[in-house]
């Protein structure tokens, strides 16, 4: 049984990435904890004041919770065909802590989440949140675009920067993953011209057991790399090996918005090498 933790602010892009959840795990057991984490200092003395028979915890949790239930009822009700199991949790702590709790406690195989960044301001791709979760949350991360609709997911491809190394973790990571889900395998390498080729023998060993489209290309960024590749290449979903934070603030906060713009069409599943 596969255990997905599916974070929820209530928005569109939140439920969104919820259905893109429950059809990209069709047909597997799975049990899902939708999880709520109210903001610290988000709510305000009237909430406490509502019902003084209550005590400050259910004060706090009473309205997340009756929303949380009938999401709930509405996804038993829209995928009772599937061996799909609901939970909910409601937390009030920090935001990242109270993820990597739940991941903890809950053997939590993946993390869905929709990209919250501002529509309206191109440069900016994911919001605060997302990129907290990318970089503090050590577990396999699914980031799905908003307005993004599901389709049958068969073409995956991984980026590698020339400071990634494939090590063991990280490949068996995924290998579990495309044979899981049934997928094939694209690998596109950026390295420097004095490294190519030791980079490459490595690589290719590592994945030697795989059938995989391995491609190398030198001297190049990385998210110009991949906005090529995707135009070129039918990719159904991408990865992003998270290591370095400089890189992932390069990445998602100020980068050109055309070479990000590509790339964040598709869902992004973020691994860690370690």
């Amino acid at each position: 049984m596969k255990k997905i933790l599916l974070l929820t602010d209530f928005s569109k892009n939140a439920t969104n990435a919820i259905a893109y959840a429950m059809q990209f795990f069709e047909s597997k057991k799975c049990t899902f904890y939708v999880m709520y984490v109210h903001k610290v200092g988000g709510y305000v003395s009237d909430d406490l004041l509502m019902s003084p028979k209550n005590s400050i915890h259910d004060s706090i949790t009473e309205k997340p919770k009756k929303k949380l239930n009938a999401l709930i009822e509405k996804l038993k009700q829209d995928y009772k065909e599937q061996d799909y199991e609901f939970e909910f949790i409601i937390d009030y702590d920090v935001f990242i802590d109270a993820i990597n709790q739940a991941v903890n406690k809950l053997s939590i195989d993946f993390v869905v989440m929709g990209s919250n960044g501002a529509s309206n301001v191109k440069e900016v791709i994911f919001g605060s949140n997302t990129i907290n979760v990318i970089e503090k949350v050590k577990c396999k991360t699914l980031v799905v675009p908003s307005n993004y609709e599901f389709i049958p997911t068969k073409e995956f491809l991984v980026s590698l920067n020339k400071d990634c190394v494939l090590n063991s973790y990280l490949r068996d990571t995924i290998i579990d993953f495309i044979e899981d889900f049934n997928l094939k395998l694209h690998v596109l390498r950026v390295t420097s011209e004095k490294e190519t080729y030791t980079i490459a023998l490595d690589d290719k060993e590592r994945l030697s057991l795989l059938e995989s489209k391995y491609y190398l290309v030198q001297d190049v960024p990385v998210d110009y790399a991949v906005s090529s590749y995707l135009q070129t290449n039918t990719i159904d979903i991408t990865a992003f090996i998270a290591q370095d934070k400089s890189l992932l603030k390069r990445l998602f906060s100020a980068s050109p918005s055309k070479v990000l713009k590509s790339r964040m069409k598709l869902p992004l599943l973020v691994l860690h090498n370690h």
